[in-house]
This record gives structure tokens, C-alpha cells and sequence, in this order.
């Protein structure tokens, strides 16, 4: 050992400046000698947050087996920081952690036990597998469901005949069984699961949780023969159970890719599941409402918007080939929705382009002149009180609505907001393929604010607009040739 790397151990184990600490930690990133290792292990305890964030960059930066076994000990640490400090570690070092942790899976203390388990469950290495077998015979039941999860994250075929035995051996361990089948997978597990549910449902079983358990695994292992199964025994279930069940069905489905029709009775079961807790639940349930086009259908749906990105994806996909969408959308809005509002105005807007570009839409939503002031004055009325983001997609729907009338009302819109806020929606407006946001920005080339200004200038020019300040604006070219002003 040299004598800087012993100036630079001295330093950070001595040292009484926490940042003369942290840059020897960091410096020490670079030897990968036992002895630093083993500094920068008692060095992991210390006080300040900047030192232990330094040695745990430079233990990562180090890596190998070396590294993990320097590290492995403080599993054992009385104080629970260390301990998590440790094992979340030992994570990132991946499978060099394995050979480390594998003696404390013979600890007389069930907690490190635990942990060693929790750790290599984590990493996730099918070196793993034999290691952990043996703990399914444990005589902690927190080890042994631990390493129930552990083997499911693994996801090796090797685990599952153990884990059935695991499943007769333990009514504790049920539940936890089947979340590790339904992780690894493959036909005996499928036909493992499907039995057992048969089993329940013949028995009387209403343990809810059970039923949850092995839906949620049926769900991730299921092919069309187990949805036939769970077709047949739909009436079986009921509440928040045969939600459950259909959440899995539009699974398997999906998963499967397969062409299915849901029976029209499913319809309110589908409507019911829409309003459950539970997000994905609520996402199986509009895509299973996909194929019923009726009016409540179509409301409650757009009543969904905002729950999350993925519910606004799939809602808003399937809105173009409903009928009556659009007023139903504007019904939504007049009736003051307060969640999913401003994806129903950017709706809107999609459905006046489509409208535009497609005479066959016409018949789906077909718009007349009073019906358009009725969609006009409702999304301006959500103006006021939202965020500058939002302000934009409204602004961009107004003029797929109606050009001029967006023009003039953003003409006195904008003056109202502040520079910044004019500066963004300028930006917006610069987008639009229509003479007419270039006649609305033309308005700010002279305005006070300097900010506003050069966004109105920069957004001409790059339209091919020369501009002359204080006075006019004079074309080099006129506006892309072939397109119209929106509606």
C-alpha cells in the first residue's frame, strides 16, 4: 500500500471535516486493495450522509465479490440504517453478492436470515434456486414465505414442484405459493392453479383473498382454456371478486391476443369494475367496454378521463367510432366535470379534425352551427382558473373549433396573462397550420413586454414572414400551400 492510499484512510477515518472525509472516500474508488475495502466498510457507518453516500459510490465504482463480502456483514447490524444501507448494496452489486450471502442463510437469527433471503430475491440470479430450496423448510414462517417470494422472482421451473409441496405442507404459505407460481409460470403451474380454483369454488371456499390470489396468478399464466373456465363459473362470483375476474379475462386476452366477444350481460359488470380502487381493474374494464357502444357506455367512459395516462390512452383511441360522442362530450363539460375535463376539450379537438377529414364521421357525430357555439363556449368557459399547459390545448382545440373566433377571443385572452404565460401560448399558436394563429401572434410583435415580443417574431420568421417592427408584417411566401383553416 502506498503512502497516499494510507494518507487518504487516515483522512477518512480520523478526520473531523465531513468534506475531507467524502473526498477521501472518493479518491479511495480507485484501489480495490482488501485493506480498503475493509476501511471503507467501517467508514459505511459514518455520521454524515455526504461520507456514506461517498463510500457507497466508491464501494459500486470497486465492484466484485470483494466488494459484497466488505459489505455483507452489516446485515447483521443492530441499527436498521445499516442494515438497509447493506442489503441495498449488495442489490446493485448483483450476482457478485450471492456467494457472500449465502452463509447468513444459515444464521441463528431468523431476522438476517430474512434479509439474506429478501437480498438474493432481489438480485434475482438462478444460482439462487439451490439455495434457497432449503428455507422453504424453515422453521421461521416469515423466512419461508420470504423465500417463497424470493423463488418466484427468480423464476425458475426448478422451484415449483417445491413450492407445491410448500403450498400442502403450510395453510400460512397458500396465498404466497401461488403469487410464486403465478411469477414462474408454465403449463403444470396453469393447470395447478386452474385445479385449485375449481377446488374452491366446488368447496364453498369464500376466503376473498384466496380468490384474489389465484385469479391475479390465473391472470398472469392463463390461455384460452382457462378463460373458458372462468366463463363458465362467472356466476360464481360476485362484487368485488367478479371484478377481480374480469380484470383477468380482458388479461388473457390481451396477453393471448385472442378475439373474444363479451357476452352482453357482462356490460354492467364491466360498468361496475369502471369504478372500482383499483387502477387496473378500472383499465381492464374500458378496454372491455370497447366493444359496447351505447350511450351510458360512452359517458361513463369520458367520465373516467384522468384517472391515468394509460386510462386516457385507451379511452380516448375507441372515442372516434361512437356514436353521438361528440355532444356527449360537450354534455360532460356543461355539466361541470371536474376530473378528466381537459382531456375531454383535447378530445374535442381531435373529433372537429376527424370531422373535417372525414365525411363518414359526420353521420357519427354529426355537428351543426348551434352545436359548435355550444362546444366553442364551453371550452372557453375553461379558461379561467387552469394551468398554462392546459391553457395551451385549449387554445389549440378553439381554433380546430373555429379559427376565427379563437383569433378574436385569444386576441383579449392573452393580453390578460403574463409575459411568460403570453410568450408559451405564442409558441402554441406557431404550431397551428392556419393563417389565422399567425394573424393572433402578428397582434404581440409590438407588445410592451420584450420577452412576448421576440416569441411573436421568432414565431413569424420561422414562418417565413419577414417582419417590420411597428408597422406591418410583409409575406416572403404565403402559408403552405393545400391547407385549409380548420372549422
Amino acid at each position: 500500500m502506498n503512502e497516499q492510499t494510507k494518507n487518504l484512510i487516515c483522512l477518512l477515518l480520523t478526520d473531523p471535516d465531513p468534506d475531507v472525509r467524502r473526498r477521501a472516500a472518493e479518491d479511495l474508488a480507485e484501489n480495490n486493495n482488501q485493506n480498503v475495502l475493509a476501511v471503507l466498510s467501517i467508514a459505511l457507518q459514518d455520521e454524515n450522509k455526504g461520507v456514506e453516500d461517498a463510500v457507497s459510490r466508491s464501494f459500486l465504482s470497486i465492484g466484485g465479490v470483494a466488494a459484497a463480502r466488505a459489505i455483507v456483514y452489516h446485515i447483521e447490524d443492530e441499527n436498521i440504517a445499516s442494515r438497509n444501507l447493506a442489503a441495498k448494496l449488495l442489490i446493485k452489486l448483483g450476482e457478485n453478492s450471492v456467494h457472500a450471502l449465502v452463509p447468513y442463510l444459515r444464521s441463528d437469527n431468523k431476522d438476517v436470515r430474512k434479509l439474506a433471503v429478501d437480498i438474493l430475491g432481489e438480485i434475482k440470479s438462478k444460482e439462487t434456486v439451490y439455495y434457497l430450496l432449503p428455507l422453504l423448510k424453515d422453521i421461521d414462517p416469515n423466512v419461508i414465505a420470504s423465500a417463497l417470494e424470493a423463488l418466484g422472482n427468480v423464476g425458475s421451473s426448478a422451484a415449483i414442484e417445491p413450492i407445491g409441496d410448500t403450498y400442502k405442507q403450510y395453510s400460512f404459505a397458500r396465498i404466497m405459493a401461488i403469487e410464486a407460481l403465478g411469477k414462474i409460470g408454465g403449463d403444470s403451474v396453469r393447470g395447478f392453479l386452474e385445479n385449485k380454483f375449481k377446488e374452491a369454488l366446488a368447496a364453498g371456499n369464500t376466503d376473498e383473498v384466496y380468490l384474489f390470489a389465484l385469479l391475479d396468478a390465473i391472470g398472469i399464466v392463463g390461455d384460452n382454456k382457462t378463460l373458458e373456465i372462468l366463463v363458465s363459473d362467472y356466476e360464481y362470483l360476485k362484487g368485488h371478486l367478479r371484478d377481480v375476474l374480469l380484470h383477468e379475462m380482458v388479461q388473457i386476452v390481451e396477453r393471448c391476443n385472442l378475439e373474444i366477444q363479451f357476452e352482453e350481460k357482462t356490460k354492467d359488470d364491466f360498468l361496475h369494475a369502471l369504478h372500482s380502487d383499483n387502477q387496473h381493474i378500472q383499465l381492464s374494464a374500458a378496454k372491455g367496454l370497447v366493444q359496447f357502444k351505447d350511450e351510458d357506455v360512452t359517458r361513463a367512459l369520458l367520465l373516467s378521463l384522468g384517472i391515468s395516462e394509460e386510462m386516457d390512452f385507451v379511452v380516448i383511441a375507441q372515442m372516434s367510432a361512437r356514436p353521438l360522442v361528440f355532444h356527449i362530450v360537450v354534455e360532460c363539460l356543461e355539466e361541470g366535470v371536474s376530473r378528466g375535463k381537459i382531456q375531454m376539450i383535447m378530445l374535442l379537438g381531435k373529433l372537429a379534425t376527424e370531422l373535417i377529414h372525414s365525411y363518414k364521421n359526420f353521420y357519427v357525430y354529426p355537428i351543426d352551427d348551434t352545436e359548435l357555439k355550444r362546444t366553442f363556449a364551453v371550452t372557453v368557459e375553461a379558461w379561467q382558473d387552469t394551468s398554462q399547459e392546459d391553457r395551451e390545448i385549449i387554445a389549440d382545440t378553439l381554433f380546430r373549433l373555429d379559427c376565427d373566433c379563437a383569433a378574436d377571443f385569444l386576441d383579449n385572452a392573452l393580453i390578460e396573462l403574463d409575459p411568460w404565460s403570453r410568450a408559451q401560448i405564442i409558441d402554441q399558436l406557431s404550431t397551428m397550420p392556419t393563417q389565422r394563429a399567425l394573424d393572433c401572434i402578428s397582434h404581440f410583435v409590438n407588445d410592451e413586454n420584450e420577452i412576448v415580443q421576440e416569441a411573436a417574431i421568432s414565431a413569424l420568421r420561422a414562418a417565413g414572414l419577414s417582419v417590420v417592427i411597428g408597422t406591418q408584417i410583409i409575406g416572403e411566401r404565403s402559408f403552405d400551400e393545400g391547407v385549409n383553416d380548420r372549422v
